[in-house]
This record gives structure tokens, C-alpha cells and sequence, in this order.
């Protein structure tokens, strides 16, 4: 083999001597860290340089964008020049989207289907239970054409075990399919796996410790043992390696997490942070401050990425806001610190949606622009999916009705919105994007009523959800077309459509801010997870020995390569809970 070949830079085992060297399906169990992605990497080159025929690719299937950031990092050193170009890694979104444009007429009565986004999945699920909603995205895509992406897996898999030239057609293009994570894999996508075990070797790559998201439906414990029964698979054990953070105790205490009976004193690379009451905000930047100091020491790199996560969605919120103030701590002012969120969309999406319509719907008569508007408010309202919301959502609509008729209802959400338009009239736009998208919120979210105050927001956090560029250069070029914003909505959508399903680089801040069930499928150099004494890691989970919080700190933790923090109040802190328990 040649100098250059990377194989020659791993210490190789006899088990991924096997895996190079075998064919067929393949289980290949370990912990993060232990190697599953770089030796599944190396299987990968080994069969393009091998036997693949020029049409054919290996194709590396992952759940998020995140982890197909992660995985082409691995590649980067792997992976080189025409090789890599043979190698395609995607989600499972975007690879079933490819099967469902090409052959989802064979199950819909539609030619050319439609992807119902997930903001306006959550809008018309919303009030219904179950059941009804599943029947109702049967009926969307049977007789719409429209595809939800809880319907990609089933819909795919249908296809798949209902025409043998569909399938041979995929398997023919991919003889071997890498699939990480596959312990999170539910019954849909379990399924669309088994229809293309049928022509392809399958690797599945997965830890049982880390199943974090057995809340959803299908997903199950006994996926892996199915796996390897099912298709008759070699396993490959890794479990006990470790090679993210090997000079760290890091992956030992996450580890001791998962037994109970276990009580291990934190290593030296992982420290407890307590705040008092009243003093969350200067403790938060304070240990942020220490644990981009003490990995900068440990790493001797400055060019550092650091993820702060927390269990909920408010204390997310919580935790931007903060960094995002200017703060004062024992007399020296602290700017706000950059940083990436990722937040639980839908709302903020929505609100942003409402934004982009009143940009661009200046040419309309100002009856059927109140109408567009409270529709899109009312979207955003229903997509929290409770009864107060959707009581609300269903009266703006009402009204909403109303303003396209010609008759404005006189209530003061009404009156306020149509301040709103009545100002951006007055002032006009200057066609800069980003200025005219802050003036409309702006005034939206200080328009005093509750409604429109709660859509301002809401649209504020789009700036964090790192769209503003890809927006930003639509609506320019919409400006400079025409004069106006016409069809900035249309941009919107394309811009969150691509984000959901294609894009998988953008990119990144050197702190992220994210709910803790985020940080799984990623990497950071280290790792600061925060509570308080009313949001804590343990949630809903209330009872000894606290199994799922364990399970997602033992996942939080071992995100981290160099240095991990925890921040509690000094009352009701989780690991003292579980030393206890």
C-alpha cells in the first residue's frame, strides 16, 4: 500500500483488521470516542478504492447536520481527493427526500410532491391527538402530495418493499451504507434500513448508553440486538475504549454515572460551579470565562469551541439573554458575548415568517395585508399546540377573515397591527435588509399588545438561528430587482427549507448555546452545562436512581475533549442529588 495510506496512521486492532477486511453487515458497538466513525471512514475508502464501480458511492447516513459537521471533520483526515468525492454523507431527511422526489408517485396519487415543512407541521397538528394527526398526514400525502417529515421513513420504506426496481435502483448506486447513531433509529427507520440490507452491506455504528431519545415513539432498546439478529451481522465491541479525551478522567466519571451504586469524586478535568441566590448572571460569565481559560491552558489553542447547554428551552432562552446583556462584575463591564443558539424553532420560525410578510406585502391594499398578517400571527399562536394558544389563534383568524372581506374588526390587536403598517408607510424602506427586517420587528414587538409584542420576540432569535446571511442576500437581491421586498416570505421559506433538510455547514460560533439532548452527535473542546434550582438536568425524572438523567449527563459530558463544567445553585444541585440517591 502507499506511504500515504491513513491506515497506516491508526494502531489496529485485530477487530478493525476484520472490519477492513470483511464483507457483509456489520454491528460495531462503542462509547464516544472509541474509533466507530474513523474505522467505518476507513472501511469506506477501503471499498472505493477496492471494487466500486465509477456510478457507485458509499453512503454515510446520520441524524443531524450536526453530525454530518462531526463526521466530515473525521473524514478530513481519512478521507482525501477522489475518494472523499465518492463518499456521501447525509441525514436521513435528505436521503429519503431523494427517494420520495424520484418514486413517491408510486404511493401518492400526486405526480410531484411537497415537503410540509416542519413549522406548518406543527400548525396543523396542532389540537389534534395522535391518531387524527396521523391520519391526516396519510390523507396530505395520499391526496395533496404532501409529505410531512415524520412520513419520510414510513413513506420510504413502503417504496422500497413495494418495488424491487426502486430499491435495486438505490442499492445498485450505494453497495455499502455506514449508519451512525443506530441505537435512535425507531421502527420507520429501522424498516428503510432492513429494505436496503436486502442489496447493500450495512455498518450500523451505535452505544446503548447513549439511547437519549427514548421518548419518541418506535425508538427502542433492543434495536442493536434486532440489528445483528435480523441481519445476521458481525458485532464488534469497542465499548471500553476511549480516544476523544484519553488524557482526561472525563469519559471515566461519565461513565460511573450509569451505576448507581457507583460514587466517583469528579477528575480534575471536570469542576462544580455553585451560585447564590441573586447571583446567576455574573456566575454564568464567570465560568464561562474559566472554562474557555482553563482549556485554553490545557490545549495551548485559542481557536476554542465551547458548548453551554441546559435541560429546557427557557433556561436556553435564560442563558442567551444573559450572555447577550452587557453585565457588571465587581465594578468592570462585561460586553455581550457572540454565540450561536439552537433553539426549538417552530415559534420563533413562525414569527419570523409574520416579519418577512409585512416586508413584503407593502403593495397590497392595507386590508388584505391586516389579513396575511394576523393569519401568520395566529400560525405561530396555535403552533404551541395548548388550548389557550389555539383558542387565540382561532380568534385572530376570525378577525383575519374579517380584514380580507374589507371589514377590520375594532379590537386593539386590529388597531395596533395597523399602526404598525401605518408607520412603515410613513417612514418607508431604505433597502438595506438587514435595517428594514429590525424596523418591522421593531415595531411589531413594541406595538403594546400582547399578540404582536410575543411575534417581536419571537423574530428576535432568528439572528441566532444563523440564517441572516442566506436571508439577507435574498432580500437584496429581491431590492434590487424590484424596488421592494415583494416575495420575502418565498425567501424565508427557501432559506428554513434548505436548513431542515440539505444544508449541513454553517457556519460556527466558538460558543454554542443549545438544549442538552442537542450536544448529542457533537464535539467540543469543552463542555459547560448549567441549572438552577427549578430547572434542573433531572426535569421530570424524580425518582431514584434517576436512570435518563444519568444516561443524558453521561452523553453531555462525554461531548466534551479537554474540560467539562457544571453550574448549580447551591440548593438542589444535581450531582449532589445522585450522590445521594
Amino acid at each position: 500500500m502507499s506511504e500515504q495510506n491513513p491506515e497506516d496512521r491508526f494502531d489496529l486492532c485485530d477487530q478493525r483488521r476484520a472490519i477492513l477486511d470483511g464483507r457483509g453487515h456489520m454491528l460495531v458497538v462503542g462509547g464516544p470516542g472509541s474509533g466507530k466513525t474513523t474505522i467505518a471512514l476507513l472501511k469506506a475508502r477501503r471499498r472505493v478504492l477496492e471494487d466500486l464501480r465509477p456510478e457507485q458511492t458509499v453512503l454515510f447516513l446520520s441524524f443531524s447536520n450536526a453530525a454530518i459537521r462531526r463526521i466530515l471533520e473525521s473524514a478530513g483526515g481519512v478521507l482525501s481527493g477522489d475518494v472523499a468525492k465518492r463518499v456521501e454523507i447525509k441525514t436521513y431527511h435528505s436521503f429519503a427526500w431523494e427517494i420520495l422526489k424520484s418514486h413517491g408517485y408510486l404511493t401518492s396519487n400526486q405526480r410531484r410532491l411537497r415537503i410540509v415543512a416542519a413549522q406548518d407541521a406543527a400548525v396543523r397538528s396542532a389540537g389534534l391527538d395522535g391518531n387524527a394527526w396521523k391520519v391526516e398526514q396519510d390523507r396530505l400525502y395520499e391526496e395533496e402530495g404532501l409529505v410531512t417529515y415524520d412520513q419520510f421513513a414510513p413513506r420510504t420504506s413502503e417504496i422500497l418493499c413495494r418495488s424491487e426496481a426502486a430499491r435495486s435502483c438505490f442499492v445498485a448506486a450505494h453497495p455499502l451504507i455506514l449508519v451512525d447513531e443506530f441505537q435512535d433509529t425507531d421502527e420507520d427507520q429501522w424498516a428503510m434500513i432492513r429494505e436496503l440490507a436486502k442489496g447493500s452491506d450495512i455498518i450500523a455504528l451505535g452505544d446503548n448508553e447513549q439511547r437519549i431519545f427514548e421518548w419518541r415513539e418506535g425508538v427502542s432498546e433492543e434495536r442493536l440486538s434486532e440489528f445483528g439478529q435480523d441481519l445476521n451481522a458481525q458485532n464488534f465491541d469497542f465499548q471500553n475504549e476511549n480516544n476523544r479525551s484519553p488524557a482526561t478522567g472525563i469519559a471515566g466519571y461519565a461513565r460511573s454515572l450509569l451505576s448507581p451504586d457507583v460514587v466517583q469524586d469528579l477528575p480534575d478535568d471536570i469542576e462544580l460551579s455553585r451560585f447564590r441566590t441573586g447571583m446567576y448572571e455574573s456566575s454564568l460569565r464567570l465560568c464561562l470565562i474559566r472554562t474557555w481559560n482553563e482549556t485554553a491552558n490545557r490545549t495551548q489553542h485559542t481557536d476554542l469551541n465551547i458548548a453551554v447547554a441546559a435541560r429546557s428551552k427557557r433556561m436556553v432562552r435564560r442563558i442567551s439573554d444573559t450572555l447577550a446583556s452587557t453585565i457588571n462584575i465587581r465594578g468592570r463591564q462585561h460586553k455581550p458575548i457572540s454565540h450561536d443558539v439552537l433553539f426549538d424553532q417552530m415559534q420563533i420560525l413562525l414569527a419570523a415568517r409574520v416579519i418577512s410578510n409585512m416586508l413584503g406585502s407593502i403593495e397590497l391594499e392595507r386590508h388584505e395585508r391586516l389579513a396575511q398578517a394576523l393569519t401568520r400571527i395566529a400560525d405561530m399562536l396555535r403552533s404551541a399546540n395548548n388550548q389557550t394558544n389555539i383558542k387565540r389563534s382561532d380568534t385572530l383568524r376570525a378577525w383575519a377573515e374579517k380584514c380580507g372581506g374589507g371589514v377590520p374588526p375594532k379590537t386593539k390587536c386590529v388597531a395596533a397591527l395597523d399602526g404598525v403598517f401605518e408607520s412603515l408607510d410613513g417612514e418607508g424602506f431604505s433597502g438595506s435588509p438587514t435595517e428594514d427586517w429590525l424596523k418591522v420587528r421593531r415595531f411589531v414587538e413594541r406595538a403594546g399588545v400582547p399578540d404582536l409584542n410575543k411575534t417581536g420576540e419571537n423574530a428576535r432569535y432568528l439572528r441566532l438561528l444563523r440564517r441572516g446571511s442566506l436571508i439577507e442576500e435574498q432580500l437584496a437581491a429581491l431590492w434590487r430587482d424590484n424596488g421592494n421586498y415583494e416575495g420575502a416570505e418565498d425567501a424565508l421559506e427557501q432559506a428554513i427549507l434548505r436548513d431542515q433538510i440539505l444544508d449541513s455547514q454553517r457556519e460556527k460560533s466558538p460558543i454554542s448555546v443549545m438544549n442538552m439532548h442537542q450536544l448529542k452527535g457533537r464535539e467540543y473542546d469543552a463542555v459547560l452545562l448549567v441549572e438552577d434550582q427549578y430547572q434542573t438536568f433531572r426535569a421530570q425524572d424524580k425518582t431514584p436512581p434517576y436512570v435518563d438523567t444519568r444516561r443524558l449527563l453521561h452523553v453531555s459530558l462525554t461531548r466534551a475533549r479537554y474540560f467539562a463544567m457544571i453550574l448549580s445553585e447551591q440548593v438542589g444541585g444535581t450531582i449532589d442529588v445522585l450522590r445521594e440517591a
